[in-house]
């Protein structure tokens, strides 16, 4: 029998960002990430390259397909 809080489950992390700055959008999904980790710029091995321009953020599954439409990506 384990103490303390059960461990909670982290909803995805839904980005879409342009690789330069008149590229095409791309979207990516992250999965038991924090926001915070993709938006501070100054951690030593980001997952995103500081020279990708990062278009959209959302928190929730919903942003997957609402951010597909939104921007048309396939």
């Amino acid at each position: 029998m384990s103490k303390g809080r059960p461990a909670k489950k982290i909803p995805p992390v839904v980005i879409v960002y342009k690789k330069t700055a008149k590229g095409r959008k791309y979207i990516k999904v992250f999965e038991g990430i924090h926001s915070d980790d993709l938006l501070n710029s100054r951690k030593r091995n980001p997952l995103l390259p500081d020279n990708y321009e990062m278009v959209a953020v959302g928190v929730g599954s919903s942003f997957i397909e609402s951010f597909k439409k939104e921007y048309n990506i396939k």
